[in-house]
């Protein structure tokens, strides 16, 4: 009997050939095939649309029909199994699923749901762009945004300031933006550190670069000429026509074979056409590796709504990684004259056009152009200055804080000077080094804005000394440290002092981060790193770290050595007080570095000694004995290193060389190894006394004495008492002296 098993469907019996059906099988009647049926499409709700804003639509698959497809086939496979019971069937007809094609209802209700979900879609990214719009709009009701847009910076660079909380220009920002800006003069700038000056030539480079990419997209190109430009470079424009045309109609349509739909939408000519070499727009150059990465951050920062892209190139970090970022074509390049150098002239396809740059930007310009100091700069503008015609088109930035100082000729050129009557050597006035800066810059039409004061200090910084012994300096940074917490700076001259200041505090449990030009560059921006995240961080890094850093929440900056120019003092002390902070800095003194102090008041301004840091002696007898075991044990730790040192050196040559020890060479072995054992026996009782000193607090409680000035009494149990307010009361405490150290000359 016949029957007809589903509604709308056809089954046909078939025909077996062989012994199946003769031999007879238990229950089977007939096999049938089903061969009209049709295939409904489960709508899919949850389809997904990305990059919406770059105009593509990624397609989503429809897994109904994935799913309708891999059933229909499993269920042909299981029922080709049962017809294949018997090995003596000769042949067995397959059986044939038809692939039904989808019906337009279907096809209509899909695109519908398609269409509604891309509308959906569009509707909830419409109200997440208006949140950030109220968002953005709240950051700019916060700042001054008439302020900024008189100056002529533009909306996106006043948008990202105002997420930066930057409510209104700084004074070297108010004095310098509109010249550049508007007037698109040279500037050179000389202003306190901490003041903003990195904006002041960043703003000026962002607008201008933005006006020259707005002028390029202005130039009208027609699709003739599109053509013909495409054909010179090997493009295929009959598939991108095509494409073009059929973008609307591939929209709507649904892929067969992999039952998806495929959106098509704005091809990119650059994708089918050689690359060619991006415009390289302003090159910004400084001194040191660390203050190149935080001016790129601070541009980045500036920038970011906006399409400018900006790299970094400096030594100790793979030059491959370099020249690869580079030829994705950055527009704006900070580098160190070192690094910049060496791939120009390895054949940088980017950097060659650094005759043809439109800003340049020299940050701590009076330090570069030192004489003996980065001779690649001078090669580098004697690149640049090749061409007169590009030189026209330029616009220079110089900013530094100590750009219109000058200082006393050193000892040997005042020598060489005495010597020799006939001699050009001179001490350079504020306006001759401004004019030798302008002549080697080849600088056009210059604004001058000088902001620093007559000491160049800023006027929240409180500075103070202290005069002591060599010997006695580690016992007076020690003090400080424990008596008044708070991220401190230490600067040394020399990379040998950091070394050992490091290994000493460690030894302390102080835990010191060293900061110098033989470090590998991961360490030294690792190492800052960890010194800006940590409250009560200690940093002990040479000059360095001296100019340009922006560390914030900087509360002491110690000269553990006077700095050998009066411009190092100025860049040391400027990484605290910074942003209208207070900041203290103190000046550590020996007998043997008298003549550099006073050097370095001369220079300043001063007239007298800068005022004494209170210590009180009582308690330097614990600090001295602290730092007396961690010497020991330094020392100790030394002698240690030394003997394996010379154990493996001898051991080794021993073995090169196939010799063999003698008796008397075993006596003198054992004997080493007696010193040996000894040292460590000695070096464990140290580090075991320092560890029962450091287990008690430095300062007792309770315990009271009286500072060096008899006046003043201060109970020294209040340790967490800040440096800088302490410094203060002693000041208030003693008018006369403030008045006396204040004294400054007036400039002529």
């Amino acid at each position: 009997m016949k029957t007809k098993r589903m509604n709308d469907s056809e089954w046909k019996p078939i025909t077996l050939e062989g012994t199946l059906l003769s031999n007879g099988i238990e229950g089977l009647i007939g096999i049938e095939e089903l061969t009209d049926y049709s295939l409904e499409h489960i709508q899919n709700k949850d389809l997904q649309w990305q990059n919406r804003k770059k105009g593509k639509i990624i397609t989503t698959e429809v897994k109904s029909a994935k799913k309708k497809k891999s059933s229909a086939k499993r269920k042909c496979e299981d029922e080709w199994k049962e017809a294949d019971i018997d090995n003596d069937v000769s042949s067995v007809k397959k059986l044939k699923v038809k692939k039904a094609k989808t019906k337009k209802s279907d096809e209509k209700m899909i695109k519908s749901t398609e269409i509604k979900a891309i509308n959906t879609q569009i509707d909830s990214d419409s109200e997440n762009d208006l949140y950030c719009d109220t968002n953005s709009s709240k950051n700019l009701a916060k700042i001054n945004v008439e302020a900024w847009s008189s100056m002529g910076v533009p909306t996106t660079v006043i948008k990202a300031l105002a997420d930066q909380n930057f409510h209104s220009p700084t004074a070297i920002q108010a004095q310098t933006l509109p010249a550049a800006i508007l007037g698109h003069r040279d500037i050179l700038g000389a202003a306190e550190t901490g003041s903003g000056k990195t904006l002041a030539f960043g703003i000026p480079i962002i607008k201008g670069i933005l006006d020259l990419k707005k002028q390029q997209l202005e130039i009208p190109v027609s699709k003739e000429s599109v053509k013909h430009d495409s054909q010179n470079r090997g493009l295929n424009c009959s598939e991108i026509e095509a494409n073009e045309s059929n973008s609307d109609s591939e929209n709507e349509d649904i892929s067969e074979s992999e039952n998806c739909v495929h959106v098509v939408n704005d091809i990119e000519l650059d994708n089918c056409q050689n690359t060619p070499i991006k415009p390289l727009y302003a090159l910004i150059l400084t001194p040191t590796r660390e203050l190149a990465i935080q001016i790129k951050n601070h541009l980045t920062q500036a920038a970011k709504y906006t399409d400018i892209k900006i790299t970094v190139v400096l030594g100790g970090m793979a030059a491959v990684k370099q020249e690869r970022i580079l030829n994705k074509g950055p527009e704006i390049v900070i580098a160190t004259p070192g690094r910049l150098w060496e791939l120009i002239q390895e054949g940088n396809s980017h950097l060659s056009q650094i005759d043809s740059i439109r800003y340049l930007a020299i940050d701590e310009t009076d330090r570069m152009m030192e004489k003996g100091h980065f001779q690649e700069l001078h090669d580098i503008l004697e690149k640049m200055n090749a061409n007169p015609i590009k030189l026209e088109k330029r616009q220079t930035f110089v900013f530094s804080a100590t750009l219109t100082m000058v200082h006393d000729l050193p000892d040997y050129l005042e020598r060489k000077k005495k010597r020799y009557a006939r001699s050009k050597i001179y001490k350079l006035t504020p306006g001759q080094k401004l004019q030798k800066i302008i002549h080697m810059l080849k600088i056009k039409n210059p604004k001058v804005v000088d902001l620093t004061k007559e000491s160049g200090m800023a006027g929240n910084l409180t500075e103070c000394r202290i005069a002591c012994t060599i010997d006695h300096k580690d016992y007076y940074l020690y003090y400080f440290l424990k008596k008044h917490s708070g991220r401190t700076l230490v600067f040394c001259n020399s990379i040998g002092c950091v070394k050992r200041l490091s290994t000493l505090f460690s030894i302390l449990e102080c835990k010191p981060l060293p900061l110098h030009a033989n470090m590998q560059q991961r360490q030294r921006l690792k190492n800052l790193e960890r010194f800006q995240a940590d409250e009560k961080g200690l940093l002990i890094a040479t000059d360095v770290a001296a100019r340009g850093l922006d560390i914030p929440n900087i509360e002491h900056v110690i000269h553990y050595q006077v700095p050998r120019t009066s411009e190092n003092y100025v860049h040391r002390s400027g990484r605290t007080a910074r942003a209208e902070k207070e900041g203290i800095t103190v000046l550590m003194m020996e007998p043997s570095e008298k003549q550099n102090y006073s050097k370095l008041c001369k220079t300043l301004g001063r007239t007298h000694d800068l005022p004494t840091f209170p210590v009180v002696d009582r308690l330097l007898i614990a600090v001295k004995e602290r730092v007396d075991v961690a010497r020991d044990i330094d020392k100790l730790e030394l002698k240690c290193r030394r003997q394996n040192t010379q154990k493996s050196w001898f051991r080794k040559a021993m073995e090169d060389m196939d010799m063999v020890l003698d008796d008397d060479d075993g006596n003198e072995s054992s004997t080493e190894s007696e010193e040996a054992a000894a040292l460590r026996r000695q070096l464990k009782i140290k580090k075991n006394q320092l560890r029962s000193l450091l287990s008690k607090p430095v300062f007792p409680r309770g315990f009271s004495g009286k500072y060096l000035d008899d006046n003043l009494n201060i109970d020294p149990a209040q340790d967490t008492e800040k440096a800088i307010e302490v410094m203060k009361k002693v000041i208030e405490n003693n008018p006369g002296k403030r008045k006396e150290n204040n004294t400054v000359p007036q400039k002529k």
